[in-house]
């Protein structure tokens, strides 16, 4: 049987090797070491010894230079181990007796070593080698010297001789250990090897292996422990292996049933790594931007999706805790949403977030954007015909409110309590039909506002605006709310305070509607308008110490149609839209808005503003206006003609009743058909045209007017509730609901009569650019001239008056917002 050495018997013999290879040195060099030195002092013991015993007994013999005897005494200590030399000198140096062969080195020839007393030292002999010269004086030297030489190689002999022994002696015992270590390690080894080989299988899985170790030490413990280990993991792993089973199909069909659902999406899904990679995508995004076909895995993004979409990752690749949104363009001119949001890995050990990138879905909201678009021009469409009815409700009120403060209740002298009451109840009854009209109206113009808002038909400006003149501006402007509530208005602004970028007029509503919310809801005490730097942004508070708002109402007072009533008077007046409209703006300037409020302690409405550069300011001083007749009495047979065209049968009858108060003469048209007809027929001096109308429409029926010589000459005021009408080809265009007072001033000023006027006329444009002849004759010698950019600014100061607006300007324009001024009335002039 071949034996087999194991590593732990071949690291033990090494070490046994290196052990008694260290062992044996150390002794020999110690053994070597001491049995010099003790030769070295037996041979200088010896040396003397006889050296005394010659000087002892060739006194004599020198004295009487008796060389031969000498020599023969010599000769006899020559035979004496270790001796190498004997030689005798006189008293002058001179050799008398010597024991060399055939002659005396010449080294010793010339040597003056003539101690006083016996002396050691070591020399060098050519042919013998290191010799120790030990010096013996005879009579101190009076009657020699006697020299004798101790063979030092002989004692190097010696020591290699027992070194050699020493060595071999060691070797046996080396060898011998050796057996007897590989007898004791083997019976270690052995049973290790097993359990080796054991492991060794375990490690393949093989655990039906066994190990036949059977004695009571720790291997055999070891063994015992391993082979009950190896049966406790052949349960574990049978188990762990069915559960693997498991958890593996279960995997399977979560990633089957996620790839189903990712494949059946309807909006695309598009994973990007933190590095720019493409790491996943489904058919829908492919089909949403043509990639179909297209590998697009392990790619970068950038080459293959379009710059809003490489923003929108630009945006979350930082991996901040936000969510970004944004509208992009696909394929095949279709509009989509893109929704961005990073994805973060939370390490378990540490808890700090990783990032492994983000991921973006996207959805076409084509069909969303064409029946929103519907829906906003829906609204604003009949938003534009609410306001014919509007004109005709509001017109008749005043009208009726105007002939029975006047005519009716003059008259009536009466003491009867229920009459007089009865005419009380009118009169407010009317006053309620006209505030809750204008109330109407408002609504109208606030659905106006947030539907073009939410369609981005608005033309949003983006001038430097400064917000001190801002906020100063609105607190003129609402003056007359808080006043009338004997309110104070307090206005805290900053020192050199930033400017911002945007409308100055949307944020300038903005502050207004919030000041006016203000006064709505408190009864007494103060209003805070606040202004102040902060990081990157301004933030603006309008504070008041009314009823305050629950927590319940806070959460849906920015929402549409939805008002907080005050919990001591009830449900306050307003369309519901003032607050959701100042949040489109806000969030429009990339700003936030909100409320902190308690009941019974007030409401502090917050909102942010990015920082700008300085802009200008416009100063107007506001005039009073007043109209007076021009004592035309009405029906004279003198008096002017006009036509009143219009589909409306209550507008046509409201208008024809308030030109016939002022003294002229009315006829009234139904359509565009019968407008021209009666025109050719009639040939009155001037005609309010609707644009709107059956068979024909108004624009159609100015155009006809104009193309026969006979009816081109007559004015035409265009009376639409859309704002286009200044396109359609008359000499004016009012918008619905109008003011009969600016109506009349217009007709006044068509017609070229001479009315006394105070009302302001302002013109919107430079100086320079002549106005029409009618308008010169409407605004003798009191024409202001404004430039676009700074009409709000005129407006919002106290402009009340006729404002006359070019048609090339006026499509730049908020008509419709400009409309809802009541004390404004819009002109509009055709182009010549």
């Amino acid at each position: 049987m071949k034996m087999r050495m194991s590593k732990i018997f071949q690291k033990t013999l090494l070490l046994n090797f290196v052990l008694f290879g260290v062992i044996s040195i150390s002794m020999s060099l110690m053994s070597a070491l001491t049995l010099y030195n003790h030769m070295v002092d037996e041979y200088i013991s010896k040396g003397k010894s006889i050296a005394s015993s010659i000087a002892g007994s060739s006194v004599e013999i020198l004295l009487n230079r008796d060389s031969s005897t000498i020599q023969s005494m010599i000769d006899q200590f020559k035979a004496i181990d270790g001796a190498a030399y004997v030689y005798v000198q006189d008293e002058n140096g001179d050799i008398i007796s010597h024991t060399f062969v055939p002659c005396v080195p010449e080294i010793l020839k010339h040597s003056t070593s003539h101690p006083d007393e016996i002396s050691v030292r070591e020399i060098t002999l050519p042919e013998t080698g290191k010799v120790i010269d030990i010096t013996k004086p005879i009579l101190a030297g009076m009657a020699g010297y006697v020299h004798v030489g101790m063979d030092k190689e002989l004692i190097n002999k010696y020591v290699w001789i027992a070194i050699a022994k020493l060595q071999v002696v060691m070797f046996f015992i080396f060898w011998g250990s050796v057996f007897l270590l590989y007898l004791s390690v083997n019976r270690i080894s052995e049973p290790l090897n097993k359990l080796t080989e054991y492991a060794r299988k375990l490690s393949d899985h093989d655990f039906t292996a066994s190990v036949e170790i059977t004695s009571n030490d720790e291997i055999g413990l070891l063994a015992g422990t391993m082979q009950n280990m190896a049966s406790e993991l052949t349960t574990i792993i049978s188990g762990l292996e069915r559960a693997v089973t498991n958890a593996t199909s279960e995997l399977q069909d979560t990633l089957t049933y996620m790839e189903v659902i990712m494949d059946n999406l309807a909006d695309g899904l598009l994973v990007i790594d933190v590095y720019g990679k493409i790491s996943l995508t489904n058919p829908a995004l492919s089909d949403l931007f043509g990639l179909e076909g297209q590998d697009v895995k392990g790619k970068d993004v950038k080459n293959f999706f379009t710059d809003e979409m490489n923003q929108l990752f630009n945006l979350v690749k930082g991996c901040e805790q936000e969510i970004y949104t944004s509208e992009i363009t696909l394929n095949k001119r279709r509009i989509g949403k893109a929704v961005a949001t990073p994805i973060h890995k939370k390490d378990s050990e540490d808890g700090t977030t990783l990032c492994l990138g983000a991921v973006i879905l996207v959805r076409d909201i084509t069909y969303e954007k064409e029946v929103d678009n519907l829906k906003t021009d829906f609204i604003s469409t009949v938003s534009h015909e609410l306001r014919t009815p509007m004109t005709s409700i509001l017109g008749f009120a005043k009208i009726i409110r105007k002939k029975l403060d006047k005519t009716v209740f003059p008259h009536c002298h009466t003491t009867d309590k229920k009459t007089q009451r009865a005419m009380d109840q009118v009169h407010d009854n009317i006053g309620i039909i006209v505030s809750e009209g204008e109330r109407l109206t408002d609504l109208i113009n606030d659905v106006l506002d947030i539907a073009k808002m939410e369609s981005g038909k608005i033309d949003w400006k983006n001038n430097p605006v400064d917000m001190e003149e801002v906020i100063n501006v609105s607190g003129q402007s609402t003056n007359p709310l808080w006043m009338s509530k004997n309110l104070d208005l307090q206005v805290d602004i900053e020192e050199n305070l930033p400017t911002i970028y945007g409308d100055r007029d949307r944020i300038m509503q903005v502050m207004m509607n919030l000041i006016s919310n203000a006064v709505k809801f408190t009864k007494s005490g103060t209003i805070t308008c606040t202004a102040r730097a902060h990081e990157n942004e301004i933030l603006i508070s309008v504070s008041d110490t009314g009823s305050g708002i629950s927590p319940e109402d806070q959460k849906k007072i920015f929402e549409r149609f939805k008002q907080v009533g005050d919990t001591l008077t009830g449900k306050p007046k307003g369309t519901g839209l003032g607050l959701p409209i100042c949040k489109q703006i806000v969030e429009h300037h990339n700003g936030r808005i909100w409320v902190d409020s308690k009941l019974s302690a007030g409401s502090s409405f917050h909102f942010t503003l990015a920082k700008g550069t300085p802009d200008t300011k416009v100063n107007f001083v506001p005039a009073h206006s007043k109209i007076n007749s021009v004592g035309r009495r009405p029906g004279e047979k003198n008096s002017p003609l006009i036509l009143v065209a219009d589909d409306d049968p209550a507008l046509n009858e409201f208008l024809s009743q308030i030109l016939e108060e002022e003294g002229y003469r009315i006829i009234t048209a139904v359509d565009g058909v019968e407008a021209v007809e009666v025109a050719k027929k009639q040939m009155p001096q001037l005609i309010t045209m609707d644009l709107k109308m059956p068979r024909m429409d108004g624009a159609e029926a100015i155009r006809q007017l104009r193309m026969d010589p006979s009816t081109r000459h007559i004015p035409v005021i265009v009376i639409s509730a859309l704002a286009e009408g200044q396109k359609a080809g008359g000499d004016a265009a009012l918008i619905k609901p109008i003011d009969d007072r600016r109506l009349i001033e217009t007709i006044h000023g068509m017609l070229q009569e001479d009315l006394i006027m105070t009302d302001p006329c302002m013109v919107l444009g430079m100086e320079k650019a002549a106005p029409t002849q009618n308008l010169l004759v409407i605004c003798p010698g009191k024409i202001n001239y404004c430039a676009p950019s700074e009409l709000w600014s005129q407006i919002e100061q106290g402009f009340k008056g006729t404002l006359f607006i070019p048609a090339e300007i006026s499509t730049t324009l908020d008509l419709d917002r400009l409309s809802s001024i009541p004390e404004v009335q819009l002109v509009i002039i055709p182009d010549n």
